[in-house]
């Protein structure tokens, strides 16, 4: 049985870089399960989800986080949700979707959600004919103004931000020349033989990157948890169908609805949605 996946988190004390590392194997074996996508489809939903995930590190306690990438050529549109405690859902459609794009023309809508209340916050981005694997890193540039990089692993369901500290954040003794191009080029060898590697086992990658000179800060586990219950689906049907009735039951009086996120079925009667 797999391990709960985790998002680690590492720091270069002396070149002021942070590492996080998602091992996600169990997160894309239960999306295999959830889905029922196929080859490039399927391919570019994975890359896609494990190179957003990594961004859980910049969630405060209590925030949300949603990405929605409307791409318009070729014509799909995903949804990334997701918060601090590392619960997360997603959908991409339409269902038959079948291609790994090399690149995308559309927007991508990056939404924060506050505890309290408060006013989200909302960035779009403007994807003029991007390339795929550049979306993500683009999101971080221009909604998250960081200096980092995500690397998926092509070996293993994992992968790999890393970011560059800002002077203020690191101990005045640290090595700033080193870019973040180059400082990912250095340890190549490194993130390979990470993903080579493989492991779920939280002591050996621990071990692993400590071996290597990172400091461990942490980790938090990342799950599938959609919130869609039945008392949900029977208020949406309600303001869906509110004036048309006929139109929802015109075969039965009953029909099953099906939550496009976590594919668990709901059976609702007729009379369920009329009773306020």
């Amino acid at each position: 049985m797999l391990a709960v996946s985790r998002l680690y988190s590492f720091l270069d004390h002396k070149n002021g870089f942070n590492v996080h590392f998602l091992e996600g194997q169990k997160l894309i074996h239960d999306l295999v399960l959830m889905h029922p996508m196929q080859g490039s489809g399927f391919a570019y939903f994975r890359d896609t989800f494990l190179g957003l995930l990594p961004i859980i590190f910049f969630l405060k306690p209590g925030e949300s986080l949603g990405l929605y990438i409307d791409s318009e050529d070729p014509y799909f549109r995903l949804k990334i949700e997701t918060n601090s405690a590392g619960h997360t859902r997603t959908l991409l459609l339409p269902e038959e979707f079948n291609l790994f794009p090399m690149k995308i023309s559309g927007q991508a809508r990056v939404t924060k959600i506050f505890p309290g209340n408060k006013t989200p916050y909302t960035s779009v981005i403007e994807l003029n004919d991007t390339e795929t694997k550049d979306v993500i890193n683009q999101i971080l540039s221009e909604s998250y103004q960081t200096n980092s990089e995500v690397i998926v692993g092509e070996m293993s369901d994992q992968s790999i931000m890393v970011t560059k500290l800002p002077p203020v954040n690191v101990n005045s003794t640290i090595d700033e020349s080193i870019s973040r191009k180059d400082y990912i080029k250095k340890h190549k060898n490194f993130f390979h033989n990470v993903f080579e590697m493989a492991s779920n086992d939280i002591e050996k990658i621990v071990k692993l990157f400590e071996d290597h000179g990172f400091s461990y800060m942490g980790s938090r586990q990342i799950d599938f948890f959609c919130p869609c219950s039945k008392d949900r689906m029977v208020l949406n049907l309600r303001g869906l169908y509110a004036g048309d009735l006929e139109e929802l039951f015109e075969k039965d009086d009953s029909v099953e609805i099906k939550c496009d996120y976590c594919r668990k079925s709901y059976h609702i009667n007729k009379s369920e949605i009329l009773n306020n």
